[in-house]
């Protein structure tokens, strides 16, 4: 979520302009067509290039009341991955792209709680474009009170909310009255800030079949302000991290900073209460988050550790040696033997900003990654947890390959050099008891015969006795057991082919010393 400070009467963020201006250099020197010839008589029928354009609109809901904050984005129709433009509408719902080439242009319109809007306009021909989204926005007043319920004016009003691209902003009134207008449905938080007060968040649910507009009390109290520095796993400062202060549980609507050249970050004021104080880099995970109560000091300092991420490549081969193409290898980091879930602030981009984004860019540095093997089977995951981390390769065609937990440090860079992925077949049969009856909950393993590195692979039965496991080729000692039972004599078993589906029967008799 941006920061307030970025809004403006029409903000507009312009990406690729140099793809999107004309081309046609004409150079001097050289050879030249002959005066008559084909080629100069096509080059002088050929209309001369035309100088690219601005274009501008408003965006509107289906009453015509203008959307403020909404995204525009807007490519060549056909040529997609040539050039994006993008702009954001203003307080009056326009906006401005400019430089665009006179072209057929595709536009998406994207606003929270609002809906979608995808169109076409030809530059400049049709001129200056009214979007009208389906749905019907609404809007949130209120009032910013002191302690004592007088109105304060030139209050900082701030919203926020999950389907919010940027912080909406709005000032109260001499009465202390504020409104923030062209809201779609959804839930929304509102704080108040003035000087060294702040208001506590309050949060707010729109519904499109409301009537009136949701009104809100915001009461200014004395804040807190918090301060510290970001440093990395070598205690070395870091610059320009991104810093939250989030009231919990969660308000989407963090009081955000930066840190400095020195590290050191300061923010606020917050409203009293429990709040987790949190720093983000690139390349960088948090070691620990505070999540502190505030309000009995004016000013709290906390040290934010981030810890630099971690790297692990290898290659993918099957039992030939031959390289394994566009298999995914999987990489999740463990807390406590658990996959490892966190939920951050922020929203994400629209479908159409995530189809323009590299692979990968939208999973959470440390949590779960992916990558595909290249055509020499290699794979490289970035952005890993220092920790444990659990390897795992998946192919319809092969077992799953599982590799024990890595330990990485802070920085790590681990070349897991040749994986193989193993064709395997399915062992199905069924358990029974010293009785004949089927064997519900039975442990089954199925181990390799003779001396061998590899654990044996397990699973339990059903209600009816029945077992399935993927094993890969070789010579098996297949057995049964419960608590009381185990099997008479293994059973065993050869694997030779992939397509094996070997049929077994195991029963069980008492096991020594204890009686039925």
């Amino acid at each position: 979520m941006l920061s307030a400070s970025t809004h403006s009467t029409v903000a507009v963020a312009v990406l690729g302009l140099a793809a999107l201006g004309f081309s046609g250099c004409q150079c001097r020197g050289g050879a030249q067509a002959p005066a008559g010839s084909a080629d100069a008589q096509g080059s002088a029928d050929r209309p001369p290039p035309r100088a690219p354009v601005n274009f501008a609109g408003i965006v509107q809901d289906r009453r015509g009341v203008p959307l403020p904050d909404v995204l525009v984005i807007a490519w060549p129709k056909g040529r997609r991955g040539e050039a994006v433009a993008q702009a954001r509408s203003g307080e009056d719902g326009r906006f401005l792209l400019p430089g665009l080439r006179p072209d057929r242009w595709k536009l998406l319109v994207e606003a929270g709680g609002l809906g979608t809007l995808e169109t076409e306009r030809q530059v400049p021909e049709d001129g200056q474009a009214v979007l009208a989204l389906d749905g019907e926005s609404r809007s949130v007043t209120g009032v910013v009170t002191d302690g004592a319920g007088r109105p304060q004016v030139d209050a900082q009003v701030s919203l926020g909310g999950a389907g919010l691209r940027w912080t909406r902003t709005a000032k109260s009134d001499v009465n202390g009255i504020f409104a923030v207008t062209g809201l779609g449905s959804g839930r929304y938080t509102l704080r108040a800030t003035h000087g060294a007060r702040a208001s506590p968040p309050t949060v707010v649910t729109i519904d499109e079949a409301a009537l009136r507009p949701v009104h809100v009390r915001l009461s200014l109290q004395p804040g807190v302000f918090v301060e510290g520095r970001v440093v990395d796993d070598t205690g070395k400062v870091v610059v320009d991290a991104a810093v939250d202060v989030m009231a919990l549980p969660s308000d989407d609507l963090p009081v955000s900073g930066r840190s400095g050249l020195d590290g050191r970050f300061r923010l606020g004021p917050v409203a009293p209460g429990k709040h987790q104080v949190l720093a983000r880099l690139e390349d960088h995970v948090p070691l620990d988050v505070p999540e502190p109560q505030l309000g009995a000091r004016a000013r709290e300092s906390f040290e934010l550790r981030l810890a630099r991420t971690a790297r692990v490549s290898g290659r993918v081969l099957d039992e030939a040696g031959q390289a394994m193409v566009g298999v995914l290898v999987y990489s999740i980091c463990l807390i406590g033997g658990r996959d490892d879930l966190i939920v951050l602030p922020g929203v994400l981009p629209s479908a159409a900003e995530a189809a323009e984004l590299p692979v990968g860019r939208l999973l959470r540095p440390g949590g779960v990654r992916s990558s595909p093997t290249d055509k020499q089977g290699r794979f490289s995951l970035t952005g890993l947890s220092p920790g444990r981390t659990r390897l795992e390769i998946q192919h319809p065609d092969k077992l799953p390959l599982r590799r024990e937990p890595l330990l990485l440090a802070p920085g790590d860079v681990r070349d897991l050099g040749d994986l193989t992925m193993l064709t395997g077949a399915t062992l199905a049969g069924k358990v029974f008891d010293d009785e004949a009856r089927p064997a519900d909950g039975a442990l089954v393993e199925a181990r390799l015969a003779g001396k061998t590195p590899h654990p044996p692979v397990r699973t339990t039965t059903d209600a009816a006795g029945a077992f399935f496991l993927r094993v890969p080729r070789g010579d098996y000692l297949l057995t049964a057991q419960t608590e009381k039972l185990v099997s008479a004599n293994p059973a065993t078993v050869r694997v030779h082919t992939a397509e094996t589906s070997i049929a077994c029967e195991l029963r069980l008799v008492p096991r020594a010393g204890l009686r039925r």
